[in-house]
Formats: C-alpha cells, structure tokens, sequence
C-alpha cells in the first residue's frame, strides 16, 4: 500500500476535500478530484457519508448531478443504514428525490430502525414528497412497519397532517393496523395537544366511523378518547363523544375512565362534557374505588370539583378504604376544595372516618399540611379523635416529625399524655421517626421521657432501634434512664450493640449505661452477645474496654464463685458438725452427773424413814397400805445388843458399818 492510499484509507485529508467540495457546491473541484480518483466518488466520512450525502444536507443539486452521472452509488447507506433517498425525504426536498428516483433509488430500502423514506416524508407539512413516492410504491408497500410496527399513516397522524392522511387512506392504507403498543393511527391523532388535531382525527373517522374503531384500546387499555382527555383537547374530545357509540366510561387497565383522566388534570371543561354524555348515569370508580372526584379533590381543582358537584349523579363516596374525595383533599392539602367544599356544605360531617377510625384531621397531620390542619380544626374538627390503633393525629404528626403541625395541634387541645393500643406515646413515635425537635417539643409540654410502652420499652429504646443519636441526646439530656429494662430484659444498650451504633454506644455510656443487662429468656444474652452475633467488630473491640461481658464470660465467673462458695460451706459445715458433737458429749456428762446426785438423795430419805427416832424400844415407821383397814407395824429390833466385850473403837466401828450395811439392804427392800 502506498502512501496515498494510506491517506485515503484512514480518511485523509484529500477525502474530506471531496466532501467539502460537494458541500461548498464546487462542481468542477469535485469532478476534478473524482476524475483523478474515481474512488472517492463513494468515499464515506467518519458518520458513513458519502458525498452524494453531503449535497442534498447543503442542497447541492448540481453537485449530485455531476456524482450520479460518475456512477457513484445511489443506494449506499451510511452506518445507521440510511440512503440518500432517506435524507432527502427527511429534509422534504422534493427534487432530489425525485433526481434518485429518476436514478432507480431503493424506496423500500430500511435504516437500524427499519424506517424507509415513506415515513419520513409525513413529517413535512407538504405532501408533494409523499405523493411522489406513492407513485413508485407497489399495493401493500403503503403499509410498511417500522421497528415500532407503525406505518406512514401512523407517523401522518402522529404529526398532524391531516392531508397525509386523506393521501394514505386513498392509497388503501389500513387504519387498523396497531403499533407496538396497541396504538392505531386514531390515538396518534387523538395525542395531540393542538386543536387543529381535530382534523386528522376527523379524516379518519371519516374513512371508517365504527364503533370498535372509536373505542379501540391499546396495550394499556387506553382508549383515543383517554388521550384527548389526557391532553386537554376539548375539540377533539367533543367530536369523540358526538359519535353514538363513544364509550365515555371505558376502563383502561388500571380501571380508569376517561373522567378519571379529565379530574386528575383539571379539565373542568371536559369534565362537563363528559358528565352530559356519560349514558351510565352513575359515575365509574377505579382499581382502588376511587371515584374521579376523588382526583379532582386531591389536586386541589375546586373549579372542577365545583363542576362535578353540578351534576346529579356525583356523590362523595367512599373509596376501598372508605376514605371520602374530602379526606383526600385533607391528604394532601388542597385547601381551596376543602374551603370549596365546606362552603357550599357539601360535607355532611367534618369528623367522618375511613375503615380504620381515620380522619381527615389524621389525614393532614400525618401529611404535614398545617394550613389545612388549622383549616379543620377551625371548623371543629374533634383534635384527639383516635383511630383503631388508638393513634391520634397528633401520633401521625409526630411519626412523620411534622414540627409545626405538632405545635398546632396541641395549641388547639391535642393531649400528649395518651397512648395507643400497644402502649406507645407520642415520644415513642416520635423517637422511633429520629426527630429530636419533636421530642424536645413534648418534653417541654410534660411528658415523661422514661414513659414505657407495653413491652416495658422508653422512647430511649426507641431511638436506639433505629440509632437516631440526635434523638438520644435529647432524651438523655431531659434525664431518660439508659438503664430501663424492658420486659424480655433488654436496654437500649442491647439494641445499640445489635445494630452496630458505635457513636450511639459511646454517648449511652458516657451517660452511665450498664454494659452487662442481660436478657430474660434462656439465652440471657448482654449487649456484647448481641454486637458479637451481628459481627460488629469496633463495637466489640469498644464494648470489652469498657468491661462488657458475654454471657458465657459471666457463667464462667459465677461457676468459680459458687465453687469458692461452696467449699467454704463444707468446712463451715464439718466444723459446725464437730463443735455440736463435743457439745452433746458435753451435755451427757453433766446429765450423767445430775443423775448421780439424784440418786444419793433418794437414799438418804429412805433412811430417815426407816430409822427410829426416840432410841431403843421407840415403835413407829412408816404404816403399809395393803388395800384393807390400816394397821399399825411394829418392826422387830434392827439391831441385837451390844457385845460387851467389844471394846474400843475399832470393833465399834465394824459393828456400825455392819448396821449401816443392813439399814440400806432394809430400805431397797421396802422400797
């Protein structure tokens, strides 16, 4: 390859020559440059361009005629696929195409998007390109699809050419045929904003005014008529519905009718048309039975409600959830319907409620509307009205943080020291939002930051769940315990260390939290049980520095204690053992000695009895009772006479012992 053809290959500078000579319309240079290198008569640019291209974009008729008559390709597209003849029925130039057809170019040839130059000639207002291609289109080829399945006719209606039309529909082209979207040429007509659509829609309906082409629905179950509505074309809705079959009240998929489509967008004027030719005499709700007035209301188009409000069918009924159009104005604050509608006493009563005991108060607390909040409450709208959860609207307010709308509430009445069926406040709420304001808001109207709901849990609690430091610190700083246990034994510090809040933790400790609570259940995990099952590593690392334990480390010191405990109480107990021993021997020896005296005693009595008391010859003792007549005995002498020739002391002393001896055999036997 020569230097040359490098330069021509990498699209070189004498390329661009070519092409700026077909743009600058420079006949002779661009047949000079062509003569010298035929090739660069179908040079393309960086796009795919070649220079038959560049002089209908600059309109350079001359120039096309020197390229043609070199033979250059009239049919070679660029790299989106399109031809000469694409661009210049894009651009509406009628003699150029009428020079490559003349030249045999490919009217059917397609882009990347399969569209021919059929289509591309309906977006000029002139139809004089059109009609020229018509005249080399064989039958059928008028009705060729796009990528979007949609035909010539399609694209005439899309961009209003009514006279486009009335050329294709001559030319047998079928207006039935549905796009890739359900959509037949009539709701192209239809979706258009300008009121001269009126006529497309008309040629049209003109070529064939059925019923099923009227009320054809596309993929979506859209009606032409739902996109005249949803434009605000009074013109062609009107010629629409001036057809007898026009089905105004036809459902798309979402179960909404063209007034649905007329109130959500504002259209009063439309809206009375549609009301005056609705042949159900009932007005039509949605999926969620939802009426169009509903929609009215929560847009805040009082004209339109007031216009619907004329009609004698329209009720405000409830939807599925038995909310009212007026507790939809609440909702989302469309004041001008709801003073529209107060005024002209259209609302029986103020303090209706939906299914669950909602009201429309509860409706613009919970969406934070004040101006419609003092609006109710000035007609008498009931402040602590409770739904079926027991939630007020002040409760709603203070779930979504709606500050000012709390304020307003309670300067007109609202008690902040209720509670809802599961015990909660509305500083439960509140904290479980993460809105500090409003929590320092009912502190300071005297609610009790340590207030537990039925599970035993504080506000605390609450805004530990979700981590909400901003709300801790105000709870903190107006005296909340950390501590509180609820009634599965869990601190706030547990749902802290279960979620991973680590500058939650430090604040909770810095204000004196406990780090060791454990649970009630058999688990009876700490704080630190739960960071280590959520694997929460810094707040372990921070948790152990500050001397938390697990629930094992705390079994593990107790089993050492009740050990340590428990051999001091068995040698406390051995020893208690001996000591009551030697107490019990002790006590044995003193009754046995007790015992002994006892006995000596009764001896000794005995004895006194038994012996005489007058000297030798004296008779007495003790008188027997055998059971008979008593009698006096006489015992016989105890002792004999004296030896007298015992003499001295030691012989008296045997004698005497010897007496003594008998005495006492005497008495054990009496006795």
């Amino acid at each position: 390859m020569n230097v040359s053809e490098t330069w021509l290959f990498n699209g070189s500078s004498l390329a661009s020559q070519v092409h700026a000579a077909a743009v600058n319309g420079h006949k002779r240079a661009l047949l000079k440059q062509i003569s010298g290198n035929p090739d660069l008569k179908d040079k393309e640019d960086q796009f795919g361009r070649t220079p038959l291209m560049y002089c209908i974009l600059a309109d350079r008729l001359d120039c096309a005629e020197v390229l043609l008559k070199t033979g250059t390709d009239v049919d070679k597209a660029d790299h989106s696929q399109r031809t000469a003849l694409h661009l210049a029925a894009q651009k509406g130039n009628y003699r150029f195409m009428k020079l490559l057809l003349a030249h045999r170019a490919n009217w059917m040839k397609k882009d990347l998007e399969e569209i021919i130059p059929l289509h591309l000639t309906t977006q000029h207002k002139s139809p004089k390109c059109l009609a020229l291609l018509l005249k080399y289109m064989a039958p059928g080829e008028v009705d060729t699809q796009d990528k979007n399945k949609q035909t010539a006719l399609h694209w005439s209606a899309y961009y209003n050419n009514p006279e486009h039309v009335k050329i294709l529909i001559k030319h047998d082209s079928n207006i039935g045929i549905p796009d890739i979207e359900g959509r037949i040429p009539l709701h192209w007509a239809a979706n258009h904003k300008d009121p001269s659509a009126v006529n497309t829609v008309k040629c049209i309906l003109d070529a064939a005014p059925t019923e099923s082409l009227l009320n054809w629905q596309d993929y979506e179950g859209r009606t032409p008529l739902h996109f005249a509505v949803a434009d605000g074309n009074i013109a062609v809705v009107e010629l629409l519905t001036s057809y007898e079959s026009c089905n105004v009240s036809s459902y798309d998929n979402l179960f909404r009718t063209p007034l649905h489509w007329a109130a959500l967008l504002g259209h009063a004027q439309i809206v009375h048309v549609l009301l005056e030719r609705n042949k159900v005499g009932t007005i039509l709700s949605d999926s969620q039975g939802a009426t169009p007035l509903h929609y009215a209301a929560q847009s805040n188009f009082s004209e339109t409600v007031e216009e619907f409000f004329k009609h004698p069918s329209v009720k405000d009924d409830s939807d599925l959830e038995g909310r009212t159009s007026f507790m939809w104005a609440a909702g989302k604050g469309s004041d001008d319907v709801i003073q529209t509608m107060l005024k002209l006493k259209l609302v029986t009563d103020i303090n209706m409620a939906d299914k669950y005991g909602g009201t429309a108060l509860h409706a613009a607390a919970l969406s934070g509307h004040v101006s419609t909040v003092q609006l109710l409450l000035k007609h008498y709208a009931q402040v602590d009205s409770a739904d079926v959860m027991k939630h007020t609207p002040l409760f709603r307010a203070c779930e979504m943080g709606h500050k000012e709308v709390i304020q307003t509430l309670i300067k007109g009445g609202a008690r902040v020291d209720l509670v809802d069926q599961d015990g909660h406040s509305p500083l439960h709420w509140a904290a479980l939002g993460g809105n500090p304001d409003v929590c320092q808001i009912l502190i300071e109207n005297k609610i009790n930051p340590n207030v537990q709901d039925y599970a035993g849990r504080t506000p605390l609690q609450c805004a530990a769940y979700g981590g909400y430091i901003n709300c801790m610190v105000v709870l903190l700083e107006n005296n909340a315990d950390p501590n509180i246990q609820d009634k599965e034994g869990r601190t706030a510090l547990h749902w802290l260390c279960n979620n991973g809040y680590l500058d939650a933790i430090k604040l909770l400790l810095g204000f004196g939290a406990f780090p060791n609570h454990m649970e009630n259940n058999e688990e009876r995990y700490t704080p630190l049980d739960f960071a280590l099952l959520g694997g929460h590593h810094e707040v372990i690392q921070f948790m152990l520095e500050h001397g938390a334990l697990s629930i094992a480390a705390i079994q593990d010191i107790a089993a050492v204690k009740i050990q340590a405990v428990y051999k001091g109480y068995k040698v406390r107990k051995a020893f208690q053992d001996r000591k009551n021993l030697l107490m019990k021997h002790d006590q044995l020896r003193k009754d046995a000695a007790a015992n002994q005296d006892s006995c000596c005693c009764s001896i000794s009595e005995a004895l006194d009895q038994w012996l005489p008391t007058s000297g030798p010859g004296t008779t007495g003792g003790p008188q027997e009772n055998l059971g008979g007549p008593q009698r006096k005995v006489t015992p016989k002498a105890p002792f004999k006479a004296i030896n007298p020739g015992c003499m001295g002391t030691q012989g008296c002393a045997a004698h005497m012992a010897h007496g003594n001896t008998r005495l006492v055999s005497l008495a054990l036997q009496t006795t």
